[in-house]
This record gives C-alpha cells, sequence and structure tokens, in this order.
C-alpha cells in the first residue's frame, strides 16, 4: 500500500517551538495525518525538552521557583537555575539516552516526517547521516561566554542524525548502510511502496538567519552557492540568498523530487504541495521600534528592528538592529522567491503532462494577512470561525503573560519569536488544508470546533501561561538570556 503523507522540510514542519525541536507531534503534517487517519505515520518524540534549547521549560522552572516576580537577591539564583534546566537536556543528547551512538528506541527504521531545523533547499539532498555525523565528531566544545548556556554541541546535526537515520544500521565498514537526505528517502519510499502526496516546504532557512543575526550576508547572485558542500556553505555563513541563487537551487531541488515522482507506478496519483517562504520579518523576533513608513502595496514598516524585549534606544546605542532599507530588500528577496517557486510549479507541471502535479500553498500571504503591526493592527486574514469568540484572543505579537497568569497578546508564535506554536501550526495546517482539499483530498476537512478547542489546549503556551514573562522587559539578565538563547537557533 502506497504512503499517503510524506513530509520533508524545516524546522515549522519538524514542530520546532520555543527554540527547541521538541513537539513534531503538534506540527501541522501531523495534524493532516490524523485528519487522514494515518495510523502508521511515523515521526520523532523529542525528549528531555529537545534540542537545542526550550525556552518554555526554562521559564516554567524559573515560574515555578520565584512565581511572577524575581526579586532582590533571588537573582543571585537566576542563572543556576537556567542552568539546572539546560543542563537535562545537554546530557541527554551528549552522554545519556538520546546520544548520537545510540538508534532511535522502538527499533524505527524511518520516519514519514523527514523534516529537520536549519534546514535550506540545498540540505534536501546535500545532508546526509554521514554529514550529521562527521559534523557531531568535529565539533568544537563551547568556550567562554558561550558556556553559560551549554548546550549540547553540534545540535542541529544531532537532530538531523536522528531524523535521517533512527536506526544508525552500519554496514561491515562503519559506513551508514542508508546514508540518506531527505529526498533519498522520498525516492526510498517512492520505489518500495510509491507516494501520493508531498509536503515540501523548504526556502524559510535561505532568509531567516537575516532576523536572528540582526545582519545581511547574502551569497553573490552568480550561481555558485549551488556547487559548493553544505559544509563549505556552512562556512561562507550567508544568510540571505540573493534571488539568481535561490531561483537555481529551487529549480534543482524540484528537478530531483520531479524525478522520484515520475518514476512511480502509473496506479500511484502524486501530488507535491509546497509551502511557499513568509516574510521572516513579519515574525515578533525581530520588534519594529522607532517611527514608521507605510509603504504602498508592502504595509508599515519601522525605522529599526531589534529584538524584542528591548527599545529604540538600545538598538541605536548597541548597533543590534537592522533599518528599513535592509529590511525591505529582504523582504524583496524573499517576494522574488516566491515569484520564482509560482513560476517553477508552472514550468513542473507542464512537464507532467498538463495534469497538475504540484500545488503552492501561501503561507507567506496568509501570515502577511495575519500580521498585527504590518497591517495597522487591523488583520485582513480571515481566521477559522472558532477563533471569532475565543477568548483571550491570539494574535502575531510576542507572547506575553501578566502575573496573573493572563494571556496579554501573542499566541500565534512561540517563546522564540519565530516558529509558530501549537494554535500557529493549526493555522498553517489549515492553509495546507485548503489547497490539498481543492486538490481532491476530499478527506481533509477542515477542522471542527471540537478540533480547534483540542489545538488550543494542547497549546501549553496558551492554556497554561507564564506570568513570569513581565521580567523579560524589566530586567536586563533576563531579557539578555532571551538573546542568547536565540542565537542558538541555527546551531
Amino acid at each position: 500500500m502506497s504512503i499517503k503523507l510524506f513530509t520533508i522540510g524545516d524546522s515549522v514542519a519538524q514542530g520546532f517551538m520555543s527554540g527547541a525541536a521538541a513537539r513534531t507531534d503538534l506540527s501541522f503534517s501531523t495534524l493532516l495525518a490524523r485528519k487522514l487517519n494515518l495510523t502508521d505515520y511515523q515521526y520523532p518524540i523529542w525528549e528531555a525538552g529537545g534540542l537545542p534549547l526550550n525556552m518554555e521549560d526554562v521559564l516554567r522552572a524559573l515560574n515555578k521557583r520565584y512565581g511572577s516576580n524575581i526579586s532582590g537577591l533571588e537573582w543571585l539564583t537566576f542563572l543556576p537555575t537556567v542552568n539546572k534546566v539546560i543542563d537535562t537536556s545537554e546530557e541527554y543528547y551528549e552522554r545519556g539516552p538520546g546520544r548520537a551512538n545510540l538508534p532511535y528506541p522502538g527499533k524505527v527504521n524511518y520516519f514519514h516526517n523527514v523534516a529537520a531545523r536549519g534546514f535550506d533547499v540545498t540540505d534536501s539532498w546535500k545532508v546526509t547521516p554521514e554529514v550529521a555525523w562527521n559534523n557531531i565528531q568535529n565539533a568544537v566544545p563551547q568556550k567562554g561566554d558561550d558556556q553559560f548556556l551549554a548546550v549540547a554541541d553540534a545540535s542541529l546535526y544531532r537532530t538531523a542524525l536522528k531524523v535521517l537515520s533512527p536506526a544508525l544500521t552500519r554496514t561491515a565498514t562503519g559506513a551508514f548502510k542508508q546514508n540518506f537526505s531527505q529526498l533519498d528517502w522520498l525516492k526510498y519510499h517512492s520505489q518500495k511502496e510509491g507516494v501520493e502526496n508531498v509536503c515540501l516546504w523548504l526556502g524559510g532557512n535561505n532568509a531567516l538567519g537575516t532576523i536572528v543575526d540582526l545582519q545581511i550576508r547574502q551569497t553573490p547572485g552568480d550561481k555558485s552557492p549551488i556547487t559548493k558542500t553544505h559544509n563549505e556553505k556552512v562556512a561562507n555563513r550567508w544568510n540571505l540568498w540573493h534571488p539568481t541563487d535561490f531561483a537555481v537551487e529551487y529549480e534543482e531541488m524540484l528537478q530531483r523530487v520531479h524525478t522520484i515522482m515520475s518514476n512511480q507506478s502509473e496506479q500511484t496519483d502524486w501530488k507535491v504541495f509546497l509551502g511557499n517562504v513568509p516574510l521572516v520579518t513579519i515574525a515578533p523576533l525581530a520588534k519594529g521600534v522607532g517611527p514608521t513608513t507605510h509603504i504602498p502595496g508592502k504595509g508599515t514598516y519601522y525605522k529599526y528592528y531589534t529584538y524584542v524585549p528591548f527599545d529604540e534606544d538600545f538598538a541605536v546605542k548597541t548597533g543590534r538592529h537592522l533599518n528599513l532599507q535592509q529590511v525591505l530588500h529582504i523582504d524583496d528577496c524573499i517576494r522574488e522567491y516566491n515569484i520564482i517557486i509560482n513560476r517553477l510549479v508552472t514550468q513542473f507541471n507542464q512537464l507532467a503532462g498538463g495534469k497538475p502535479r504540484y500545488f503552492v500553498v501561501d503561507i507567506a500571504s496568509a501570515l502577511e494577512n495575519m500580521a498585527w503591526k504590518r497591517n495597522d493592527a487591523q488583520p485582513t486574514y480571515e481566521f477559522p470561525e472558532y477563533f471569532k469568540f475565543v477568548y483571550p484572543k491570539v494574535d502575531t505579537k510576542y507572547y506575553h503573560a501578566d502575573k496573573e497568569g493572563q494571556l496579554k497578546q501573542g499566541g500565534i508564535f512561540s517563546l522564540d519569536g519565530v516558529h509558530p506554536s501549537a494554535i500557529g501550526q493549526g493555522l498553517v495546517a489549515t492553509e495546507f488544508i485548503k489547497v490539498m482539499r481543492a486538490a481532491g483530498l476530499n478527506q481533509l476537512t477542515p477542522f471542527t470546533d471540537q478540533e480547534w478547542s483540542q489545538i488550543f489546549k494542547s497549546d501549553t503556551l496558551y492554556s497554561r501561561p507564564i506570568s513570569l514573562m513581565g521580567e523579560i522587559y524589566e530586567h536586563t539578565d533576563l531579557a539578555e538570556f532571551l538573546v542568547k538563547a536565540i542565537r542558538f537557533l541555527h546551531r
């Protein structure tokens, strides 16, 4: 029997939330699998809070110990409390049951969701278990200030290794028996059983680093990045792809996917659903400060964009910001990415003989329409009916709860300000359902009120708000912890 759903992607498809790859069970593709009644849909479970650093676990530990306010001498015990939580994950994934040289429990040979945090377009075929393993072995131990947050080293590769090779099976010579990239796994399943529906969502990490780093390091625009190995690419530290480079890489990925999918049995009626690239500058991690400017056709922008706990004075004094011109450039690049994706979908549908095989899920427009600040507090997105009278309301602002534990704003993004919360994942799933249903998957009906109620309950940031959030804005120590945690998003 053919596989009904296979997922390829990055951190969002993996269920990365609040700084850790921890909740694949709440990711949009898992919600889709449940809708399709796929009881055999396999995905990884991330114990001990996940990798690299679960900010929700840290803040809940602080909340439990200090309540809604850390005062006076209690700040002397703040760092030990933080590190105690972090040490649990570091111990589990470096030396404990989750360490790199131990197979995933339960004799699992593969997952139906092979999404991995930090992956960009070319990683879908360039990162293999061998690449991940070698990077783990060659990782440089953390030194100096990084030891403040002693997360497991090479955590990105530890995550990738578990996803791509849960069994860790090796040949007699020590090589990985199935040294499969994401696309290799797609080929394996297409040849073995056939794959009917693929959710493929990559491209966000070709721009996301700009708001994590608050810097732009753009590729040269000469089509050369695709010729680099994964490690050579990483060494260049690019965080924004020139549209020319993006086009070459995305077309190569689709060509590989098309070759794999079109070589299946004629009885397999296959489809590929492509999430496009959201405007990363909308993510609440990047807080707009200073005077605003309305750009016709693009929305409202700010003079500076800095990390969410801080203000304009911090942005100017420290230099940790992107200016208006830089943010417009990032957004223009991403808009061009999505034009490229649309063009390539048309091209590959023609190559498929005119029968639609490729479908764009326009997450970019959905998120842009949801954006609170970009739309001057008047988002135009049509939320599901359940959202109309739910209280507290949710929006795209950075998460905040008061000292009484009442949600005051946010709810769509998790604590890292980049990745969707469980509720946000439900909205992503909604956008996929719209397109997949129109493509003929009638079993994928919109979420009922009861299903939305379950999604809201599963979102612990919403159902059990963290009353300590105000401390992030009032105390430098906690704000700096947030910024340091953000630095690990791409490690």
